[in-house]
């Protein structure tokens, strides 16, 4: 069974004080305290609580400048406390608060005031108003304008349940994230933190900013996302939206995968790129997107259309340099315009879908086809 025990230093017991003046009447008779009177006035200086397991070994233990005992002497509110949460006898936590409760079974600590938590064994620093420290659950319960710090991740959000035996902080209601190697920033409603696996999860729908010093480069969208904080790279899940500041495009999928480190963008699943200044539309089964070379690369029936002057080019494989619009199409090929309507067919397309300066070669096998559509 767990021992829970309790160190008072210096014991001050309110004293009732007894005053005259001249040709006053005798004082009446003073009354006579109850023991729980007298419990309830019990206040005590510095003070030490700590809880043990039934091998001995500390679970956590509190160390306060002042408390004051409840009348059934089965909690003790404390002001100025620090202390030590352990695990497995070793100390995981080290511990400050303004205000705090201790029960008298040792189940929980309720901490209250500007409390600061230190994680020991990965550099984490979660503040909060309230804390709430279960040493059977190993869960460390934050409340109220709650902050969480780490080299590779600062958050905030309104509550936190970190489980010390993985690791793992798990974030509610509004949450504000920031990754300072990244200059990446997100906002969303519900965050898990392994924090020993230096990995983030978002279940729920999020928004993400990327900076350049003041100024934000890309906006990302997604219902779900998972991040490796060490390597920066960004899973976006479901619905995902992507949008860039420079080239102004605009990319939509449902799984992209976001290297920060090497600004590039990789798509396995079938997504959509628009740049709407120059009016065109570009589709694949799969596809990356360098945004530091300005250059995407679409694999799997990929397509461009210009929508201005209606033409097309579809191929196997698809290289657009965004800055000069340049295309490069390999692998079944097909080019289509209108006005005057025609089609060609060859291994090869290069040039640019808004002025009709495509040329379609072949690759030596079978001739460039063309077909005259009749309006």
């Amino acid at each position: 069974m767990k021992v829970y025990r309790h160190v008072g230093m210096l014991a001050t017991i309110a004293m009732l004080g007894i005053g005259g003046c001249r040709q006053s009447p005798p004082p009446k008779p003073t009354p006579t305290l109850t023991p729980a009177a007298i419990e309830a006035k019990l206040e005590l200086d510095n003070l030490s609580f700590e809880q043990v397991d039934n091998q001995g070994k500390l679970l956590w233990k509190v160390r306060a400048q002042r408390g004051i005992y409840s009348p059934d002497r089965k909690r003790a509110s404390v002001t100025k406390l620090a202390g030590e949460l352990y695990q497995d006898g070793k100390v995981i936590m080290r511990i400050t608060a303004n205000t705090g409760e201790v029960e008298q079974a040792g189940e929980k600590v309720i901490l209250r005031g500007d409390v600061v938590t230190k994680e020991t064994r990965n550099q984490l620093v979660v503040s909060g108003q309230e804390v709430e420290w279960q040493p059977k659950l190993d869960l460390l319960t934050i409340r109220d304008r709650v902050r969480a710090n780490q080299p590779k991740l600062q958050v905030q959000a309104n509550e936190g349940k970190y489980l010390s035996r993985t690791q793992q902080l798990d974030l509610t209601g509004k949450i504000v994230a920031l990754s300072p190697d990244s200059q990446l920033a997100m906002q969303t409603e519900h965050l898990t933190w392994l924090v020993k696996d230096q990995k983030i999860i978002g279940d729920r729908p999020t928004q993400m900013q990327r900076y350049r010093g003041d100024l934000i480069t890309e906006r990302a969208t997604a219902n779900s996302f998972s991040s490796a904080l060490d390597r920066q790279i960004v899973n976006l899940q479901r619905q995902v939206q992507l949008n860039v500041t420079k080239p102004l495009i605009q990319a939509n999928g449902e799984s992209f995968a976001w290297d920060l480190r090497r600004e590039l963008v990789t798509a396995d699943r079938p997504l959509k790129i628009v740049h709407s200044q120059e009016g065109v539309i570009f589709t694949a089964n799969a596809g990356s997107l360098d945004l530091k070379g300005s250059i995407a690369t679409l694999t799997g029936n990929a397509t461009g259309i210009a929508t201005r002057n209606q033409t097309k080019l579809n191929s196997d494989r698809l290289i657009w340099q965004i800055a000069s619009q340049q295309l490069v199409g390999t692998g079944n090929v097909v080019y289509q315009q209108t006005t005057p309507s025609i089609k060609f067919t060859g291994s090869r397309g290069v040039g640019k879908l808004q002025d009709r300066s495509i040329v379609i070669s072949s690759d030596g096998k079978r001739r460039v086809q063309t077909d005259f559509v009749p309006q």
